[in-house]
């Protein structure tokens, strides 16, 4: 809750400022992408002749951006996500030569805070890179079931902070607003939850024979390719003091 309230009243600090900068208003959308680059690849735990299989397959995420320039080079960028992880699981039995799968989904609420840097490349395309944190909300657990296995998903925390950077293009029309394409790496600070998978049969009478059960623990990480449009607006008049 501290962290929230430093980054609630960081934020109305900026809006208390009326000088000649720009403060705009934007839409995003972030197709996730997953590779073992960064650590995103498929986690695998063979336990006997059981094989369990945690599988990243990409996910998005889309929300509000606002932008708050200081000068020509500097701006400080915030706003909020709603991003959605997807999953795939997979158990094999090597004796039975049994292989099921199932998907799952984790969804995480975002409030990124970023220092924007531009490098001007003509008179309406920029190049930007920012780096800062972000607070990951997640709301819940997760869990899913069928007749052959449990998964559960326990949070490590409601709360999981990110290191974020970023870099793109952007260029700037003067009556239409900015249109940004560039790439953006999410890496939390710690896992984000603990993935627990319990492989089952039921017996002739009924009952449910545990086989086996294994834990990931899921990172988080992941890289997206990111879509922003910004609304046009015009600079803030300096104020005067009386």
């Amino acid at each position: 809750m501290q962290k929230l309230l430093f980054v609630s009243l960081f934020i109305l600090c900026l809006q208390a400022f009326s000088q000649d900068r720009v403060t705009t208003f934007g839409l995003q959308f972030k197709p996730i992408l997953s590779s073992e680059i960064i650590n995103t690849g498929p986690q695998f735990e063979k336990i006997g002749d059981i094989g369990f299989e945690i599988d990243p397959k990409g996910g998005y995420s889309f929300g509000m951006v606002i932008r708050k320039g200081y000068t020509k080079q500097l701006s400080l960028e915030t706003g909020i996500n709603y991003t959605k992880r997807n999953y795939h699981l997979t158990i094999t039995e090597d004796s039975t030569n049994f292989k099921g799968g199932s998907d799952f989904s984790y969804v995480i609420y975002e409030i990124p805070v970023l220092g924007l840097v531009y490098v001007q490349l003509g008179r309406q395309a920029y190049l930007n890179t920012a780096f800062g944190v972000s607070l990951n909300f997640l709301p819940s657990d997760w869990d899913t079931f069928d007749n052959y296995f449990e998964h559960y998903s326990a949070r490590k925390s409601w709360i999981v902070p990110s290191f974020l950077a970023n870099i793109g293009f952007e260029y700037r029309t003067q009556q239409k607003g900015f249109y940004y394409l560039g790439f953006s790496y999410n890496r939390p600070f710690s896992k984000i939850t603990t993935a627990g998978v319990r492989y089952k049969t039921i017996d002739d009478f009924g009952a449910t024979i545990e086989k086996e059960r294994a834990f990931f623990d899921i990172l988080g990480n992941y890289l997206t390719i990111d879509f922003r449009y910004f609304f046009h607006e015009d600079p803030e008049r300096k104020s005067r003091r009386r």
